[in-house]
């Protein structure tokens, strides 16, 4: 199916595209009917994840022994609900259950040996770690030594070397896993694991409906971990989506209120629940989150509230240091530093994501502390910072990493030898074909906007990464007038003689150059837009000429 690639601003564009239908381009994005198409019953067995069968196994003799078990998970959002969803489930069948997370700044990442002994002190037997794990080799060596048991879920990048002292290292990134979906999120993963273990506890019709109701936990996060909504991340969200106005959640009901009465789509959970329980983990403590999702009450409103609170902190303390970082780094560069010892820890990697959005360049943004930085990286899919942190690893204490992302910890004495190589590296490649560019699915007219348009797009929900809402664009549109929308000069609306109306989110400062053209061309989505319990068609500016 024919696309355009344009520059940012630069509109070049194929004229074909008006003769293609919406329709057939949005199902050339996937593989197979079972891809679009499939439903709860089509998720692959568990048991298809390298040692699943060990894990179940070794869970069981501890539930029937009654040893005490505790789920460790990392300290950011997806540890929390993949700890939600199997803390949930050994409630549920009378495990002796309980939990442990490190401190972000004090602990870091990932097991350490005084927390096994901690453990061991409090009987523990058994250790199921959550969104963490698979390279703590050393670790889980000592675990063993002392009788401490450790079963990994994980779905971070695997290293040559694995824990092989732990009793199974369930995560879909091992090169010997043959699980046919590998992208799927930590929550995903625990949930596998519930599954498995949910078949040994339960007749086969609570099963299903243990799973059906399980499933909204998985969701939200394969969303807020920005996982590829195809095959078996597309079902579970979707399948969602058609429970979500019906929860019983009282926290979810809460968030998506002003939502309930619109066609929600996946970015409810990417926009609204995820950030919030970022939020609490991020700036307080990611218990209040884990609170709010196991619990069900009446009396949560004041975690709500506290939550609400942190969120919209969270916000502004974001806004601040992205401002900071765009005036203090140096563009020049085709790889941006920026470091702070103002800066908190939970920030470093949303600054870091929009310095390689705005510059559409690699970056690299530090806590200072007080004898090493704290790193979170990011780049565009042209440049794989992961390989050049690679070169640089034996000058870590730390290091891991995800597709495009990465972390590391550098003692201080180290880090102005290794800024100036990966500086000198960096700068010597050539940058200048690198630039941010966009797909346009289809060009259209303005009498072709409609309610009929809008449902055929909508029969592809839901939209996120992977199958992202489809990019449209209409040429020489003639226009009445532009103004600012509501009273900030940040945004504008544009007026025109149809029956839709025209919002552009962040284009405020192109007004005065917009208004002197007569005629634009527009690269939009389209969307509901419900005000006043009216309905009506609304183009989001995505791009436009300037």
């Amino acid at each position: 199916m024919k696309q355009t690639t344009i520059l940012w601003n630069i509109l070049d564009y194929d004229e074909n595209l008006v003769y293609e239908d919406i329709e057939d381009i949005l199902s050339s994005r996937f593989e197979s009917d079972l891809d679009f198409n499939g439903t709860i019953d089509d998720l692959y067995d568990p048991y298809l994840l390298a040692d699943m069968w060990k894990a179940v196994e070794r869970i069981k003799e501890a539930v029937e022994a009654k040893e005490r078990i505790v789920i460790f998970w990392d300290y950011d959002v997806d540890g929390v609900t993949s700890t939600s969803i199997l803390v949930h489930f050994f409630k549920k069948i009378g495990a002796n259950i309980s939990y442990r997370l490190p401190h972000r700044v004090e602990d870091g990442y990932g097991l350490k040996s005084y927390f096994i002994d901690e453990l061991k002190e409090k009987w523990v037997s058994l250790v199921i770690t959550v969104d963490c794990g698979t390279r703590d080799i050393e670790v889980i060596k000592y675990a063993k030594s002392i009788w401490v048991d450790v079963i990994i879920t994980d779905h971070h990048a695997v290293p040559e070397i694995i824990p092989e002292e732990a009793v199974a290292i369930i995560n879909p990134k091992r090169t010997d896993c043959p699980y046919p979906f590998k992208h799927l999120s930590g929550a995903w993963v625990a949930y596998k694991l519930m599954m498995a273990l949910a078949h040994e506890y339960f007749s086969d019709e609570d099963y299903k409906n243990y799973i059906r109701e399980s499933i909204d936990i998985a969701a939200i996060w394969t969303v807020a971990d920005c996982m590829s909504l195809t095959w078996e991340n597309r079902i579970i969200v979707k399948e969602w989506l058609k429970q979500l106005k019906n929860t019983r959640s009282k926290w979810i009901r809460s968030i998506i209120s002003e939502k309930i009465h619109t066609d929600l789509d996946a970015d409810v959970f990417g926009f609204l629940i995820g950030p919030r329980l970022n939020a609490a983990g991020r700036m307080d403590t990611p218990y209040k989150a884990l609170n709010l999702i196991l619990n069900n009450s009446d009396s949560l409103q004041e975690t709500i509230d506290e939550i609400e609170y942190l969120n919209e902190k969270r916000k502004v303390l974001t806004k601040d240091f992205v401002a900071e970082a765009l005036d203090f780094v140096n563009p020049e560069n085709n790889i941006i530093f920026f470091e702070s010892s103002e800066i908190e820890h939970w920030i470093i990697w949303i600054v870091a994501g929009r310095l390689t959005e705005n510059f559409f360049k690699p970056s690299i943004v530090l806590k200072e502390e007080e004898w090493k930085y704290v790193a979170s990286c990011r780049s565009p899919e042209y440049f794989n910072i992961v390989e050049l942190l690679e070169e640089f690893k034996w000058e870590f204490l730390a290091f891991g990493w995800h597709k495009q992302a990465a972390g590391f910890s550098i003692e201080k004495s180290r880090f102005d030898n290794f800024k100036k190589n990966v500086l000198a590296k960096v700068n010597s490649l050539d940058f200048s074909q690198n630039k941010k560019t966009m797909t346009v699915d289809k060009i259209i007219e303005p009498l072709d906007i409609s309610f009929t348009l809008l449902d055929k797009i909508n029969k592809y929900k839901p939209f996120w990464i992977g199958n992202k809402k489809p990019v449209l664009m209409i040429k020489n549109f003639e226009y009445d007038k532009i103004d600012f929308l509501w009273t900030t000069w940040e945004h504008i609306k544009i007026t025109n003689k149809y029956w839709f109306n025209i919002v552009g989110f962040w284009f405020g400062k192109y007004r005065d150059d917009l208004k002197s053209k007569k005629s634009l061309d527009i690269i939009f989505d389209i969307q509901e837009n419900n005000w006043n319990n009216k309905k009506n068609l609304q183009l989001q500016i995505i791009d436009i000429s300037l």
